[in-house]
Order: structure tokens, then sequence, then C-alpha cells
């Protein structure tokens, strides 16, 4: 404190000479600028670090998988902060192209290992997205899935029937989540196979629904709080100590979204990758030995949001045989497969592009593609227009070693 007095001693000096007049409007100014910079109304955005996303020079714009195939300033996380600070404080409308715009993000937080305030920009847009929905503005197609997730309680309309368990007695609880049980069943069964061969009392919940993350995405707040009283009050019924997970992003709507609105859950919460690797340190799977090259990709949410990258490592690395090349993007510093953030629903075009940016630097390296996310495998799979590479969810490639 003493030093920012020292440091600024010669504007104390200035202004003493000032006349009266000057320093009551210095004064007044310095005491209420931060007013003038925000709405007079409460906002469910959070404008003030809406504003320094905004007056940033934009530094993690090179990152952004949206702007980079979408080659448009506009597109750019500050440019978007800006277009949402001008809406927040009534200088331009909520409507047409500006609420549209507030839907292009991938939510991959790319622009967050680049950011010195550690913003995450799908954050920021969250909240002036409840604000476009308090308002009656939010796009017809995004009203409709609402509606469809509050009648089935899933994204899409069939999904795998959960097999017949007991959820309320078994330790282990297996959630399955949307995607995993309609569009890549096949990993689902994969992992009820593994359950079983580790020997291990588990159980999948009846009446799974959703766990609402697409819901929070999008900014109807009401109904993802629905969605979380629902599942938490499921899962804190059974006798589980650990809730697996095939999506890490349903993981991290567990850990970290549902507390924030008052929902903490007994269990300890995985996702699948890191349980498998328990299992097999454990010797309760035992990796017989696969041959072959496969190229690791780390999904967003796993390696950003949930700061996991060596787990589904190690599990590859445990198959005797099997040789794990690495590309560039990797890790933390990873690239978006397109469908995060709900982007393939509210944006098809960008999502596919971005789809298939990330497929051929993968294939690049090897032909083997290997993830972590029931989401980047669908996507991958979407994007392998010309079927030279082969894509597997890293429980596919462990049961294969087993079965060998």
């Amino acid at each position: 404190m003493l030093d920012k007095i020292k440091k600024y001693s010669w504007l104390i000096d200035s202004l003493m000479e000032a006349k009266w007049s000057t320093k009551k409007e210095v004064v007044h100014n310095f005491l209420n600028a931060k007013k003038k910079y925000v709405p007079k109304e409460k906002t469910n955005a959070k404008v003030g670090d809406i504003l320094k996303c905004a007056l940033c020079p934009n530094m993690c714009r090179f990152d952004c998988p949206v702007a980079r195939v979408g080659n448009s300033e506009a597109l750019t996380p500050a440019a978007k902060s800006r277009i949402a600070y001008l809406m927040e404080m009534g200088e331009i409308d909520f409507s047409g192209e500006f609420v549209d715009l507030m839907y292009k993000c991938a939510g991959c937080d790319a622009s967050r290992e680049w950011c010195p305030f550690d913003f995450s920009v799908e954050d920021l847009l969250v909240g002036v997205r409840e604000d476009i929905v308090d308002k009656g503005l939010a796009p017809k197609a995004l009203l409709e899935l609402k509606d469809k997730l509050e009648k089935n309680h899933q994204i899409y309309n069939q999904s795998l029937i959960p097999p017949d368990t007991e959820a309320e007695k078994a330790r282990i609880l297996y959630f399955m989540g949307c995607t995993a049980r309609a569009k890549v069943p096949d990993v689902v069964n994969t992992n009820i196979k593994l359950l079983e061969k580790s020997g291990l009392d588990f159980a999948t919940i009846p009446d799974e629904w959703c766990c609402g993350a697409p819901l929070s995405t999008l900014g109807f707040k009401d109904s993802f709080y629905k969605f979380a009283e629902h599942n938490s009050r499921l899962i804190n019924k059974s006798k589980c100590r650990t809730l697996v997970c095939d999506c890490p992003e349903c993981a991290y709507v567990f850990r970290e979204l549902y507390p924030k609105i008052g929902f903490r859950l007994k269990a300890e919460i995985l996702p699948m990758n890191q349980f498998l690797l328990r299992l097999v340190e454990e010797n309760k799977i035992k990796p017989a030995g696969l041959q072959g090259e496969f190229v690791y990709h780390d999904p967003c949410a796993l390696s950003r949001k949930l700061n996991v990258c060596s787990a589904p490592r190690e599990l590859l690395k445990s198959i005797p045989g099997l040789e794990l090349k690495e590309t560039y993007f990797s890790h933390r510093e990873t690239r978006c497969c397109g469908m995060g953030g709900m982007l393939g629903i509210t944006n098809p075009e960008i999502s596919s592009k971005i789809g298939e940016s990330r497929i051929s630097e993968l294939k690049e390296v090897c032909s083997n593609i290997v993830t972590a996310c029931p989401t980047c495998e669908l996507a991958f799979k979407n994007a392998n227009k010309d079927k030279k590479v082969k894509v597997y969810d890293i429980s596919e490639v462990l049961l294969k070693s087993l079965e060998k």
C-alpha cells in the first residue's frame, strides 16, 4: 500500500494545487467510475469480467477453434466479449446476429490457457445466455432442445436402456451419459464388460437423466437446477462410494457445477479412464497385450476442465505391445473436436470444420485414434469422411487387449 502511495505521490501533489472544483470532480470520478461501466440493473453476466476480456489484446485468438475455421474477427474471444458488453450495457439490442454470436463457442477453454485473468470464455458467455433466456430471446432451436430434454430427460430420442441393476446397493455407480447411450452404445457395452471382468459390485441408474450440461451451457439455469436436483437425489440415495462417468463433461458438471447451485454429491467422482487405470493398478483387470500404434487425443473437458492428462496415457502404456504416439497439440494444449459447448447443435457447420481440422492433425501421426470422451469419438467418426482412420474409445482398446 505504501509503495502505491509513493508511486502516485506526484498525482497527489498536483491535485493539491488544483482548484476545489477540480479536486471535487476527480474524487467523485474516482469513487464512482466503476458505476459508469457496469449496468445499473442486476445481470446474470459478469459484466466486469466481460469488460476485461473485451479490452484484452486478444492474444488467445490464434488458439480459438471457432475463430480459426470461421475466418472472422467477430468470432474471436475478445470480439465476442465486446459485443456481449455492448448488449449488456444497452448500447446495442439483444437481437438477431448478436444473439447468435453468443452461441458460437466450442467451450473448449483453449483461450483460458493464454488468459492473464484465467477466464473461461464459455463461462463468461453462459451468463450472457442466461440474460438472453430471461429476456425471452433464446433461439427457437434451443428452446425446442430444452423442451425435448425436459420431456425425454435425454438429448437424443433413442438411447440404450440401462441394464437391470440394484443401484441402491452397489458401491460403484456407472453414469453412462446421453451421447454414449445414444450415439456410441458399443462404448457403454464395453465399459459394462470391463466392470464385470473386474469382479466389482457395480450398478447403473435406472432413471438416469442427462447430467444437465447442455441446459447449463445454453443458459437455461432453471431447467438445469431441476436436472441437478433429480440426479443428485438418486445418486446420494444410493450406497455408492464412487460415481464413474463415461463422459468427462458429466464428471465436470457433477464435481464443479452441481455444488455451485447447492447439490453436493457424497460419492467420489471419476471419469472412466481414471477408474479403469485404478483397476489395472489393483490387478483387477490385467491387459494381455495388443500390437499396434495408437495416437491419443486429449478431450478438452478432461485435460483442461478436470486436469487429467496422464491417466489415459498410463492406461494405454499398461497394455503390452501397444505403441503410444503423440500429436503436436496434446495434453492441455490439445485441439478441440468441434462438438464441445453444444456447438454441434448451435452451429453444425463450424463444428464440422473444427472436427475435420483436428482429425487431419491426428491421422498425420497414426491411423488409429483413441480418445476418452464419447463426444470426441462421435465427432471424429462424423469427420472421418474417407474412412482412412479408425476411432476408438480408450475402454475399447483395453478390452481388445483382454480378448487377444
